[in-house]
């Protein structure tokens, strides 16, 4: 054998350029399905037919040619075009529908569902700006939510304002003692019904792990967002029924409706894609009898509940969303009264599944990080105190007797 340094030296590797041009010049007028050896310069070598990619791509592209040049061809590309500029038109019409509902169409005369609209957690938030918006309708208001003095609070105010007449029942909905309910239940049973508004509901004080959430987070979240809404739809729809008129609205949440899934909110988000479910199903049991219920999804609102201080367009004020709340009602089952969270929701349909929900538990963790900063600094704070306290030090006087923060 010999020795390696006795190897004629190898040519250099040509440019890739140059072997695809001289790929080309070789095989120019080879067809990819010819059969049998063909005759290249001067010598006799086998066709391309022996490689099966090659021998599948012609064929392929033969009977695309005789597709294409056929009268069912014909056919396939018009009812394609024709698909395409019928999809075209639906996503025109989807536009224009929703510039109408939330720009043009006007609301409803809410007085021919009856006298009295019921508003649920009524003090405050989405709930209160429902009860003002209601009363500007000149509706008569009961107002239900747990403390007494607040209600009154509230209920004088709508009645100097508007000069309606409200009444107050005071009753904690997360729990489940049936005297709650018969006491709403007498309280609403003379009265003229026609509207009401399940707005009262909660979700957990931050996003977090379901193996860290309390039992007795889960059991109001519960307890109030789908069995007290279930009762309330329960003693109202009978009367309803029998009037032959009537009004449910269901305050739901862009979490169930236009999100895929909530992750570190799951007890909340399936609460409300409850409420979801049960609207969409009252809608149809009851509408022969001349009763509408729906589900009005907000996304972000500038309240307590979310923790946003400040509104912007896409948390608006609570009147603002009540106000096209109140002007959506009785109309569609399921929609977003908001016209920015109706084009947030849009969006996130045209997004993929695995996207959204990548990116809204990325927002819940950072929601969850936030709030544990709070809690550690909070702690600290107080334990500051407690040995300042110990030390023998004074807090600090003021005009109402409380210390003042540094």
């Amino acid at each position: 054998m010999e020795p390696f340094n006795n190897l004629s030296p190898q040519p250099p590797p040509l440019p890739r350029q140059r072997i695809g041009r001289l790929h080309s010049e070789t095989f120019r007028g080879i067809p990819l399905h010819a059969q049998g050896p063909i005759e290249l310069a001067g010598q006799s070598i086998r066709s391309m037919a022996g490689c099966p990619y090659h021998t599948r791509m012609g064929e392929m592209t033969s009977q695309l040619e005789r597709l294409v040049h056929s009268p069912a061809g014909a056919a396939l590309v018009v009812v394609s075009v024709a698909l395409t500029l019928l999809a075209m038109v639906a996503s025109s019409l989807r536009t224009l529908g929703g510039l109408y509902r939330h720009f043009i169409r006007g609301g409803r005369n809410l007085r021919q569902y009856g006298e009295w609209a019921v508003v649920t957690g009524a003090t405050d938030g989405i709930g209160k700006a429902y009860a003002e918006a209601l009363a500007k309708q000149r509706l008569r208001l009961v107002l239900i939510s747990r403390t007494a003095s607040r209600l009154e609070e509230e209920a004088k105010a709508i009645t100097d304002k508007f000069g309606v007449e409200v009444r107050v029942v005071a009753a904690d909905l997360t729990s489940t003692d049936p005297a709650v309910f018969s006491r709403i239940q007498e309280a609403l049973k003379p009265l003229d019904v026609g509207i009401l508004v399940n707005n009262a509901g909660m979700s957990y004080p931050h996003p977090e792990y379901m193996h860290v959430v309390g039992d007795e987070d889960i059991k109001n979240i519960v307890n109030l967002n789908v069995l007290s809404l279930s009762k309330l739809c329960r003693i109202v729809l009978g009367g309803m029924k029998e009037r032959g008129r009537g009004l449910i609205v269901n305050v739901g949440s862009g979490a169930a409706t236009a999100i895929p899934s909530g992750p570190l909110l799951a007890v909340y988000t399936a609460s409300k894609a409850y409420v979801d479910a049960l609207s969409r199903s009252l809608d149809h049991e009851y509408r022969e009898f001349g009763v509408r219920v729906q589900n009005q999804a907000p996304l972000f609102v500038a309240t307590k509940m979310s923790k946003i201080r400040r509104a912007r367009i896409d948390a608006p004020t609570p009147e603002v969303w009540a106000a096209a709340a109140v002007r959506a009602m009785g109309y569609e089952t399921v929609f977003f009264p908001y016209w920015f969270h109706a084009l947030q929701a849009a969006a996130v349909k045209l997004l993929p599944a695995s996207l959204v929900q990548y990116q809204v538990m990325q927002i819940h963790r950072s929601l969850r990080r936030a709030a544990y900063r709070k809690k550690s600094k909070a702690a600290a704070e107080l334990l500051r105190a407690r040995s300042g306290n110990e030390a023998g030090e004074a807090p600090a006087p003021t005009a109402n007797g409380v210390k003042k923060d540094d």
